[in-house]
């Protein structure tokens, strides 16, 4: 990469080269001062020297005052603008080693999950189950498990899932300083999982993504 560019200069060129940031920073969908730290080691390179956060902040905001409207994800942002949003709260998720003596806890909660006619989503890594269900009924089953508490916000499509959009939520939240748990794809519709306080910060996030003149745009 070149050196010896402004702090602006080097800002523009990485900003533009990532569709993604462009999106965000046109709809007012990012947090600057999460995006500048993640682009601060770049911005260094090109522009020859340690540099300041919050002069990056600086840069992106007047950069973002100067963008025409661009959408490089339309398929993506027109779904999300028609999807149907849903909350689980007071989910849990324990984890189950695999192996025999854990068999029969497994299937006896597998039963229970689905004998209440409950929302639930079991993985299997090869090395563990992992469950994810109401945390009142996985405490009945696995007393003695360590079990975290989380927030599960579920889209859902009328069609099918754009291609893409686990990446695409992945790198939006990333940008906002939401880290998720899963982010997973069954069918049409798609789990996210996060912490159960940065739940309001998904809601408030998706909301912002599915008014925002992008989608507005790409709805037409």
């Amino acid at each position: 990469m070149s050196r010896g560019l402004s702090i602006q200069q080097a800002v523009r060129i990485i900003v533009e080269e990532n569709p993604l940031y462009v999106t965000l920073l046109s709809s007012n969908l990012v947090n600057l001062s999460a995006l500048a730290r993640s682009i601060k080691p770049l911005v260094d390179v090109m522009v020859g020297k340690d540099t300041k956060v919050f002069t990056i902040v600086k840069a992106l905001e007047r950069l973002s005052l100067n963008y025409k409207l661009v959408n490089d994800y339309p398929d993506i942002v027109k779904a999300l603008g028609t999807a149907e949003i849903i909350t689980y709260s007071g989910m849990g998720e324990v984890e189950i080693p695999l192996t025999e003596e854990n068999r029969e806890k497994v299937l006896k909660l597998r039963d229970l999950l689905a004998s209440m006619n409950t929302h639930f989503i079991v993985l299997n890594d090869g090395n563990k189950i992992h469950v994810i269900a109401p945390l009142m009924y996985i405490t009945n089953v696995c007393k003695e498990s360590k079990i975290s508490e989380y927030g599960m916000v579920r889209i859902m499509f009328a069609d099918r899932a754009p291609v893409g959009i686990v990446t695409f939520l992945v790198q939006v939240m990333k940008s906002n300083q939401i880290t998720a748990k899963h982010v997973l794809r069954y069918d049409n519709d798609i789990y996210v999982i996060v912490e159960r306080e940065k739940t309001p910060l998904l809601l408030n996030l998706l909301e912002k993504l599915r008014t925002s003149p992008v989608v507005t745009q790409a709805s037409k």
